[in-house]
């Protein structure tokens, strides 16, 4: 038994990452690619982003989860010169098939595909996923909290302590849920946040279902000591520092995911929503140390309520084109990193066109090889919406239409050297009654005395 536990140990010494790794006893692997290209994040050329932590999410579609390890402990990433990549996996469900995990890329350059490589298939090793070695203080990380079931800072640096929320879904794998009066406390003797009036960032991703609160907020209640996002009536960003605050211009909406990033250097305060600068001021800020947080409110005063998720704070003033960057990765509908590349060139769909019935629903399929990204693309009123990207099939759902109706649904794959799409035209035909009513009530009023007014629906 020990000369056979060593053997397995000696197997994965020899097979273990080093400068530039093979990976021999990896039986599956795959490439997929970073876009900065218009076609992808649109970064200019001159960006030039180091040890960013990029999001990559695995889909069934696209990703075998049955020929990895249940849960992808045998997950490595490299780069195109073959050398390894650290990464934390947030979330693996192997059942369901989906996964999201952060890749540190050494260097993300603008307008640009950039290729990392994914291997599985190793039963004899174990996982090497590591949030620590993805964010850290060699990258401006403070604290990093992807409010996942472990509700830990993967920068290790301070102590989540929930007060009374509870697990919802995330914008990215598991979030938590506030419903007020409850929240996230990490400490109040934190001495690895930024200090005085250097740089630093704050962000978060929130779904607010009423205004008037705080999604997070850190350093010590004195003049100008303090950095709280918070979102104010009307629903907007601000952020308040003390008498150092700086406010978004644009309004949010409730209910609906949002991300916003705050940034402070010499003098600069900014912020940002969804990856777009929406504030700038020239406060002088003088954070304490130690400093405190919390997630949901102040001293212990929780009033935020709805969903929050990727919690950051950084000793470095992310770049605008940092930030933008992240949120391209992020959102639903990213479009920085697509699929895992299939050798060959094919590219058709299961129907050429459609007609159906309102209310009603289909999936359209698609055969795609040789494409590094794909968007399903809606076209309806003159606008173009994507619904969909990386899949290799789209459930379409026909919405309730007044006459039979004209869509069209496109697929378009970004391929090496070209950019091919697909029409498929779509006619929903009318096919539920409207509803017929008329309202009851006296024939006369006089305006002062309570009258019952009645619908009658015939249909």
């Amino acid at each position: 038994m020990k000369s056979r536990l060593l053997l397995l140990l000696l197997s994965c010494l020899i097979i273990s990452p080093n400068a530039f790794a093979q990976y021999p006893a990896w039986q599956q692997s795959g490439s997929l690619y970073i876009l900065t290209t218009p076609e992808g994040a649109n970064l200019p050329e001159s960006t030039k982003l180091s040890d960013f932590p990029l999001l990559v999410r695995l889909h069934k579609d696209f990703f075998n989860f049955t020929k990895a390890k249940p849960m992808g402990e045998d997950l490595r990433f490299s780069s195109a010169e073959g050398k390894p990549l650290k990464f934390q996996i947030e979330q693996w469900d192997g059942v369901n098939g989906f996964a999201s995990i952060w890749v540190r890329v050494p260097l993300i350059q603008g307008n640009q595909r950039q290729r990392i490589n994914l291997h599985w298939g190793n039963p004899n090793c174990e996982s090497e996923s590591d949030g620590k070695a993805v964010f850290n203080e060699s990258n401006g990380y403070a604290a990093v909290m992807h409010m996942s079931e472990k509700m830990e800072d993967s920068t290790g640096s301070v102590t989540v302590k929930d007060q009374g929320t509870s697990d919802a879904i995330g914008m990215i794998g598991r979030g938590r849920h506030l419903a007020g009066k409850q929240g996230l406390f990490l400490g109040e003797n934190i001495s690895s946040f930024p200090v005085g009036a250097n740089g630093s960032s704050t962000e978060a991703w929130f779904r607010a279902e009423k205004p008037n609160s705080t999604v997070v907020a850190w350093g010590k209640e004195q003049r100008p000591g303090k950095v709280m996002m918070n979102v104010l009536s009307p629903p907007r960003v601000a952020i308040q520092c003390y008498f150092a605050d700086v406010d978004a211009k644009s309004g949010i909406a409730m209910e609906r995911w949002v991300h916003v990033a705050h940034t402070y250097e010499k003098g600069d305060s900014r912020v940002y929503v969804d990856g777009v600068l929406d504030g700038n001021t020239k406060p002088i800020l003088d954070i304490p140390t130690p400093a405190r947080m919390w997630i949901g409110g102040w001293y212990n005063n929780y009033n935020f309520v709805g969903d929050v998720d990727e919690v950051r704070i950084s000793k470095v003033a992310r770049s605008a084109d940092w930030i933008k960057l992240q949120y391209e990765n992020q959102k639903p509908m990213q479009t920085v990193t697509g699929l895992l590349v299939e050798k060959g060139d094919a590219f058709s769909v299961s129907k050429k066109d459609l007609t159906i019935k309102e209310g009603k629903s289909e999936v359209i399929t698609a055969e795609v090889k040789g494409a590094q990204k794909l968007y399903w693309i809606l076209k309806r009123d003159g606008m173009d919406t994507i619904v969909a990207v990386d899949r290799l099939g789209f459930n379409f759902e026909a919405p309730r239409v007044t006459q039979d109706t004209k869509q069209m649904l496109q697929l378009k794959a970004i391929f090496p050297n070209e950019i091919k799409t697909i029409d498929i035209p779509i006619i929903i035909t009318e096919d539920i009654p409207e509803p017929l009513f008329t309202l009851k009530a006296p024939l006369q009023w006089d305006g002062r005395e309570t009258i019952e007014v009645v619908p009658t629906i015939s249909n």
